[in-house]
């Protein structure tokens, strides 16, 4: 029986691969289950129930398509003629391999996107001189390491001969790089041998699936060792007779070695000398660090003029690239903010093209089972039919002061106490990941390695101490958990109590909802946790790694058994490496530089069956940085689909970023060092107040201005019933004058962290279009929600909404991950309308490759058809008191609203002006950190 229903599941298997994306439903699993089992009904009979299930458990993880921005000039296509020439023997043994982990449908989704992004370099075989510079971005830790795997294994398998991965500058990274790609692309290590048939006890990974070798690919450099020369000085490595791997730290000074050696194969008697008919591929990973030039021109000159010298590591990465007469630049980041920015047209005299992708920007869009920002912190999701709320998984750290403060230098010594804070992330630590090895055992699902990150300064001698008292404490406690004295008895309830009140109604709530229930694993008792305690703290003492520039600690996740490590450091840790089963993560890093906010995306990932015991400890004001990072990164990936769909080309998105949203403008200026004025284009846009102020004198005043907005507008016209649908309680007004809205704008109090939603944007941009004929008349919403206590006058509830950081908040403000309920940007539209919207959603949802329909239309497509004389305000009374914000008087609401914009021709750009104060604290926050640890 098994036997035949694992023969029905692979016959249907094959058939769902023949579906449309959007056409694997529940009901076409049965039909093909069905199928499956009538071909198979003289051999015996098929659960079709159990192979629809499986099916569904196999296919239940949906990737969105790529999106592309190219420039075709130049570029010759060429992967469909050449495809069934070329036998992609690396790449069917990678997905092989990644068959073991990923789901069918990702597998198939990333050989999609390496297809599209290996079209549009060049054909290695192609004649003449050729050059392409492209970028890669996504989500932190989405899967951008799988996807420049599977592209060296396709390009290889084309013939590009030379292969170049650029990590960071830490030796920890390189290292981890080449080990994966040692398992994952050479299937040997590296570190035994560069010649796997001479000694097969080197076969590792890919290697030992017994699949046909692939044409041998040299490496170059190993697991424990960089380029240098001297290795190969007598070596018989020829890159004209064998490809060769390099994986090499960002280090101006290898990198020119690596340019020297290469030069050996350059063709005589040439000028300039160049490689010839050999064709390279260089990925450089995380490539808005380092690599960019970030030196300014001399007033009047640009970066092209001869007297311009480029920083170091850029200047050797164009370098290593001019060698080449046919040559491919692929930069891969999570943050391509300064790569977009790069100058297009820079032909420096000696050093030649800079680093801009000028030939395409592809963006990749995680799957549906990744955990990101916008889960974990509730920002908009623009398919969901109700609010997303934060995840309840991050805690505040406020009590470090202390211990650590923020001013802290080279050669502080910590409080000789720990933080209560970090006391409780370690403990978290413990029962997570027990949590974890129960499941393992009973259920099969959320094993693996366990790994704690603490973060907390840059300095590398307060990283050594810090993880001195970390071990002690653990050590501590592993000896309290034997002792059955009062030592012993205080832990345990300390531990039963956080279990208790944290992790039994964290489990319960993320199990209730619909949006991430399938990333938590099932319950577990006290009883179970219990018993593994010991045994984990004893592996986490004995187990604390300092990773930094100079600590000789190394993160090794090569063991089958679980491995439980905390990693202490700073730099070292922000970029690229990887930290396997990261379940708990402490981060405080005072200076709040930009690595500090991508190593906080060292936490996102993939966290199937863990979800509920994962913890973030951070600091109210990191989060609030990187929301506004998250958010940033949301518009850009919007503005780059937009610039798809027009068919403009990567010198667009640059050009677009700044007629683009507020949180997308003001971060790109901090990577521009640009003036703080700037534009913005309001048509078919919401602006709304996401950062709300809690001090006395702007929640009265603002409450006060609704208060008069509804005495103005009472006598106005409700809205009929047909436009209402979904909208829920409130009070609803139609053919409202603008000027009712300009009087509620001008005056009302709001942060200046509140960039396109603030008056002095919104009110010039509402009167030129008045006078233009558009924006005549308004609907107004006042809407109700979940909280028990009503609105003064007019009985309608108040809204109940979460904080992002799920505590209270400080400063005199609060900030919400979504402010407008899904529904409410339809209010005010016949029936008709919304159904067309809804329409051209679902097509834009097929065309994306979003494999699920949404549930409702989405903003967008609703502004599209919305008419453009008729805006829309909402405005949002907030119960401070359900909502848990923290005000003077608990009694008034706190005021927020959204302004949403029709499309329109006639749009002016609105000239405003960011707040010095906000733009300077989130340069700080965002620029690299060139120094990293010391």
């Amino acid at each position: 029986m098994t036997d035949l229903t694992e023969s029905a599941l692979i016959l249907a298997r094959q058939k769902v691969f023949g579906l449309e994306k959007h056409e694997r439903t529940r009901e076409r699993f049965k039909e093909l289950a069905q199928g499956a089992a009538t071909l198979l009904s003289a051999a015996g009979s098929v659960s079709v129930d159990e192979v629809t299930r499986r099916l569904e458990a196999e296919f239940d993880v949906w990737v969105p398509q790529p999106i592309v921005v190219s420039d075709p000039g130049g570029h010759v296509a060429w992967l469909k003629d050449r495809r069934q020439d070329i036998e992609f023997a690396y790449w069917n043994r990678y997905a092989e391999w990644l068959k073991k982990d990923w789901k069918p449908s990702t597998v198939e989704a990333l050989d999609e996107a390496t297809d599209q992004i290996l079209e549009l370099l060049e054909d290695p075989a192609r004649s003449g001189i050729w050059k392409t510079y492209g970028m890669v971005y996504g989500q932190v830790q989405s899967g951008k390491t799988a996807s420049y795997t599977g592209l060296i294994c396709k390009a290889a398998d084309a013939g590009y001969q030379v292969i170049v991965v650029l990590t960071s500058q830490h030796e920890s990274l390189r290292h981890q790089t080449q080990a994966r790609l040692d398992k994952e692309f050479l299937g040997f290590n590296s570190k035994l041998s560069r010649n796997p048939d001479a000694d097969s006890s080197v076969i590792i990974g890919v290697g030992t699936l017994g699949m046909k070798k692939p044409t041998i690919c040299q490496p170059v450099t190993t697991q424990v060792s960089d380029f240098t020369a001297a290795q190969f000085q007598g070596t018989p490595v020829n890159i004209n007779e064998v490809s060769i791997l390099v994986v090499a730290k960002k280090n101006a000074r290898i990198l020119g070695n690596l340019k020297d050696w290469l030069g050996n194969f350059c063709t005589e008697g040439e000028d300039p000398r160049s490689i010839k008919n050999i064709p390279l591929l260089l990925i450089d990973d995380e490539a808005d660090y380092a690599s960019v030039d970030t030196k300014r021109p001399k007033k009047g000159s640009s970066q092209s003029d001869p007297d311009h010298d480029p920083t170091a590591i850029n200047k050797a990465i164009r370098g290593l690239l001019d060698q080449f007469d046919k040559r491919a630049y692929i930069a891969y980041t999570a943050t391509p903010f300064a790569n977009i920015f790069i100058p297009d047209k820079t032909n420096h005299p000696t050093h030649g093209e800079d680093l801009f992708p000028k030939n395409f920007l592809v963006a990749l869009e995680p799957p549906s089972n990744y955990c990101g920002p916008e889960v974990v912190f509730g920002l908009e999701d623009p398919s969901a039919a109700e609010i997303r709320e934060p995840l309840p998984i991050t805690r505040p750290v406020d009590d470090h002061e202390y211990w650590l403060p923020d001013s802290h230098k080279k050669g502080y010594r910590p409080g000789k106490q720990l933080p209560p804070s970090l006391i409780e992330a370690l403990d978290a630590f413990v029962l997570g990941t027990a949590v974890r090895r129960v499941r393992a055992r009973d259920h099969d699902v959320g094993g693996g390695h366990n790994t704690m990150l603490v973060h907390v300064t840059r300095w590398t001698d307060v990283q050594g101490e810090i993880a001195r008292q970390i071990e002690d404490h653990l050590q501590g406690m592993s000896a309290d958990w034997g002792d059955y004295g009062k030592a012993g008895r205080e832990l345990r309830e300390r531990l039963l109590t956080l279990w208790e009140d944290d992790f039994s109604p964290t489990h319960d709530e993320i199990v209730g909802r619909d949006d991430v229930s399938a990333l938590a694993g099932p319950p577990t008792t006290w009883a179970d946790v219990e018993y593994f305690i010991p045994l984990i703290l004893d592996e986490a003492s004995s187990n604390v790694k300092r990773i930094n520039g100079t600590a000789a600690d190394v993160l090794e996740y090569q063991s089958t058994t679980p491995v439980t490590v905390v990693a202490v450091g700073g730099d070292k840790l922000s970029r690229g490496l990887t930290l396997e089963g990261l379940t708990v993560s402490y981060y405080l890093r005072a200076s709040k530089t930009y690595d500090t906010l991508l190593q906080m995306g060292r936490w996102f990932g993939y966290r199937s069956g863990y979800l509920d015991v994962t913890r973030l400890y951070t600091t109210t004001e990191l989060v609030n940085y990187y929301v506004h990072i998250t958010r940033a990164n949301r518009e850009l990936m919007d503005l780059t689909a937009a610039v798809s769909r027009a068919r403009q080309t990567p010198k667009h998105v640059g050009l677009r970023v700044l007629d683009g949203q507020g949180n997308l403008q003001v971060t790109a200026a901090t990577k521009m060092r640009s003036s703080q004025v700037m534009t913005v284009s309001l048509s078919a846009s919401r602006a709304e107040t996401l950062v709300m102020r809690t001090d006395t004198d702007a929640q009265a005043q603002n409450y006060s201005r609704l208060e008069r907005l509804i005495e103005e507008i009472e006598p106005a016209s409700p809205v009929p019933q047909d436009k209402l649908e979904g909208a829920g309680r409130g009070f609803f007004r139609q053919d409202v004058p603008p000027q009712a809205v300009i009087d509620f704008l001008e005056g009302f109090y709001v942060s200046p962290r509140v960039l396109t939603a603030n008056p002095e944007n919104l009110v010039p941009y509402i009167k030129n279009q008045v006078a233009k004929g558009e924006l005549l008349r308004w609907t107004v919403a006042i809407t109700g929600g979940a909280s028990t206590i009503p609105l003064k006058k007019l009985g309608v509830p108040l809204v109940k909404r979460r904080t992002i950081t799920h505590s209270r908040v400080l400063d005199g403000e609060c900030e919400v991950g979504v402010l407008v309920s899904p529904a409410h940007e339809a209010i005010g539209l016949t029936s008709d309308k919304v159904t067309e919207a809804f329409n051209l959603t679902v097509q834009d949802f097929l065309d994306s490759g979003k494999g699920r329909e949404p549930k409702r239309a989405s903003g967008e497509s609703l502004r599209k058809l919305r008419d453009p004389s008729e805006g829309l305000l909402l405005i949002y009374p907030i119960d401070p008191i359900s909502s848990d914000i923290e005000v003077s008087d608990s009694n008034v609401p706190i005021v927020g609203y959204a302004v949403v914009f029709p499309h329109s021709e006639k749009a002016k750009k609105v000239r405003y002006r960011v707040n010095q104060v906000f733009l300077d604290s989130l340069r700080k926050a965002i620029e690299e950190d060139a120094e990293g640890d010391e």
